[in-house]
């Protein structure tokens, strides 16, 4: 990741390395749900964004951000 990691980038990357040690699939449907339930739709829009732009996503963040369009 680079230095100008947006505010959402850098949440899910903190998120998803709180469930690196879990199976893909359910760390990936636990942290997306997270997502829809406790940020504000501007804020997974804006990930998402990060993510169309190419930015490094960590594994789980990438399963997230799929998920989530």
């Amino acid at each position: 990741m680079s230095g100008t990691t947006t505010p959402e980038l850098r949440m899910a990357h903190e998120i998803a390395r709180q469930f690196a040690g879990r199976p893909h699939d359910e760390a990936v449907g636990t942290i997306a749900g997270h997502l829809r339930k406790f940020w504000a739709p501007a804020m997974i829009a804006n990930l998402v964004e990060e993510a169309d732009r190419g930015a490094d996503l960590d594994p789980l963040v990438a399963g997230v951000v799929a998920e989530l369009r």
